[in-house]
Parts: C-alpha cells; structure tokens; sequence
C-alpha cells in the first residue's frame, strides 16, 4: 500500500518548529531550475547523475518495504531522506533509518513522515531520525511543549546516540 505524500508546511528539527522548505516532485513532473525537492527512489536512482547537474538540493522518500542499502553509494548527492511510515503500526521505517545512520553513515538529515504518533518519537530518535513532518495537530502541540516522548533506559547499543553503560550490568544503557 503506498501512501500519498503531501506538501508539510512545518517541520519539528533542533527542538523547534520550522516552515519546511522541501517539497515533492512527482514522476512525471519537469525538473524546475533550483530549489529543495523530495523524489522517489526510483526516480532519483534512474535520474541521478542528471539532477547531480542541476543547482536543486535534492532529497530522497523511502517508502515502507524500499531497502535503505540502495542508497549506499549515493548518500554524497543526498542532504535529506524522508522515512515513510505509512502508518503507526508499521515499524519498517525504524528499520530504514537505522541502517542508514548506523549502517551506512549517513550524516544529513533524516526525516520522519507519515500519520506517526508521538510515542513513536523517542524512538524515532534513538535509530537516528532528526526530523518530523507536521502534519498531525496534536503531535505538533506535544512537541511545542517540550513532550519528545523520549526513552532514557536501553538494551541494545546504537551508534546514532552516544550512550555509556548504566549501573553494573553491561547491557544496560543510558543516554550520555
């Protein structure tokens, strides 16, 4: 099932909210002459060296199910890649940015889209994600209020964060 992507106007980075100045190209649509646009995998594989000329900050959406490892020697080209989660109850988009940040090194930005909820976003955080689509009222009042929803005790290390161990037991970690 593929969901439809639309327009955000704000976006959740470095703890505020921002107007979001990206937006997505369609297939069929012309390459404009510059600006921040968002494409699909698929396009921006096939069209790559192409957009690479032109003066557009380029960025990439991964829908739930495309594997984040073909991206793996293009990540020079990208500042933005957009993690779908077409829905709360898909957890692949965790997954995704994980093996981006973790595996692939992936230093740009990585941003959050989709109908998530707020108690995703703690762990949204800890695979890496360092962005969110606004596109959910309450979620945005949440994060006005300082409510990241964030997770202060782990099991299982990531590189996206830095942690040390917590008390005696050294799987046990915390953030730092």
């Amino acid at each position: 099932m593929t969901t439809e992507l639309k327009k955000t106007t704000e976006i959740f980075k470095n703890d505020k909210i921002i107007a979001d100045d990206w937006a997505y190209i369609a297939e069929d649509d012309a390459l404009p002459a510059e600006g921040k646009f968002i494409f699909s995998l698929e396009r921006f594989l096939s069209e790559e060296q192409k957009l690479k000329q032109t003066k557009l900050s380029l960025g990439v959406v991964l829908r739930a199910g495309e594997k984040a490892e073909k991206l793996a020697d293009h990540l020079e080209a990208l500042e933005l890649i957009a993690v779908d989660f077409p829905s709360f109850a898909d957890g692949r988009g965790f997954s995704a940015a994980r093996i981006l940040r973790d595996g692939l090194r992936y230093g740009g930005e990585i941003r959050a889209v989709g109908p998530f909820i707020l108690d995703q976003i703690g762990f949204m955080l800890r695979v890496g994600i360092n962005s969110f689509a606004l596109d959910n009222p309450r979620l945005r009042a949440d994060l006005e209020s300082g409510n990241l929803n964030e997770v202060t005790a782990y099991t299982q290390p990531v590189f996206a964060r830095k942690e040390a161990p917590a008390g005696t037991r050294p799987w046990a970690r915390r953030p730092i």
